[in-house]
């Protein structure tokens, strides 16, 4: 966020102590305080790009909202006397509430954050609030494009891994893509065909970055890439990303163990169903293609030098989806 936006924020929502420096390095999320309505003194927030037009932030807006009053942990937009969210410049910001707590460990919160993830596919939502929501958009991008994707990454990967590592996973690379245009892919689309798979609201962004561990457990902190999406996608998401983007994550995705226990808790608020679980490894492919595959070329030659984000890359690149079985298959 430039300094030149931050006066027009600070007018447009009435902040004040702002702070100049983001809370994250990849997005734009600033803390400050603000009086909300019908108070007298100011609150902690923070104010953050939201969604990209008015309607998908209008519907970011009225879910999170939704959660909020049922009791679901989530940020939701602070009810000021103006607009919340709203236009400034070209994009929508809104204003949270900041939320204090300490940052993820694996060891401690991986099981909670499975548990954060099924109370969040298991709670129904109204159907204003849901047909307010960006519905899942299937891609429409060819062999050519996974083609050049995988062109891009034969050149990256040798020079962010070394000569052997990135051999090897470019191997890996390769058979995902196989696996995903010619065998997964297909039988998403033929299921979805046949019959829609489950819906659910999403954040389609879990991992453990965009959660802050309260003292009375862990909150959604950055739900604002939310939509109505199959929710086996979304945990398979979870499974590529959640180690993501995290100082506090270790350098690697989740463990066996881990996933274990991750699935475990997730599956104490939604049983999949057997058409779900079929699909299980296809839609695991899927996402380590469409959100793997753009980690890897997103992150930058520093981001691989680093301990933790490179060793959470590095793993990633080997496209570990034996590690990844449902439990009883």
């Amino acid at each position: 966020m430039s300094d030149d936006l931050l006066p027009e924020l600070t007018a447009a929502f009435g902040l004040v102590d702002v702070h100049p420096e983001s809370l994250s390095w990849w997005s734009l999320v600033h803390r400050a305080r603000v009086v909300p309505r019908g108070q007298a003194e100011p609150v902690d927030v923070v104010v953050k790009l939201t969604g990209r037009t008015a309607e998908r932030a209008a519907g970011m807006a009225g879910w999170t909202r939704a959660l909020a009053a049922g009791g679901f942990p989530v940020v939701a937009p602070v009810d000021l006397d103006g607009p919340n969210p709203r236009q400034v410049g070209e994009h929508w910001y809104a204003v949270y509430p900041f939320v204090a707590g300490r940052p993820y460990d694996a060891e401690r919160d991986v099981a909670a954050l499975g548990d954060l993830l099924g109370r969040l596919h298991a709670t129904r939502l109204e159907p204003a609030v849901r047909d307010a929501m960006r519905s899942y958009a299937w891609p429409e991008s060819g062999r050519d494009d996974a083609d050049a994707d995988l062109a891009s990454l034969a050149e990256k990967l040798p020079r962010v891994l070394g000569e052997e590592a990135g051999a090897e996973a470019l191997e890996s690379v390769r058979g995902l893509v196989e696996r995903w245009w010619t065998v997964s892919f297909p039988a998403l689309r033929a299921a979805e065909e046949a019959g829609e798979l489950p819906r659910a609201g999403v954040t389609s962004d879990y991992k453990s970055a965009n959660v802050v561990i309260a003292e009375d457990g862990p909150v959604i902190v950055d739900p604002d890439n939310g939509g109505w999406e199959p929710r086996l996608f979304d945990l398979a998401m979870a499974v590529v990303l959640l180690h993501n983007d995290s100082d506090s994550a270790p350098g690697r995705m989740m463990t066996a163990a881990e996933w274990e226990d991750f699935h475990a808790a997730y599956t104490r608020h939604v049983t999949l169903t057997e058409r779900e679980r079929a699909l299980w490894p296809a839609a695991l492919d899927h996402m380590l293609w469409e959100e793997g595959t753009w980690a890897l070329e997103d992150n930058d030659d520093d981001a691989y030098a680093q301990p933790r984000q490179g060793g959470y890359l590095r793993d990633l690149a080997t496209m570990p989806v034996e590690r990844y079985r449902l439990p009883g298959e």
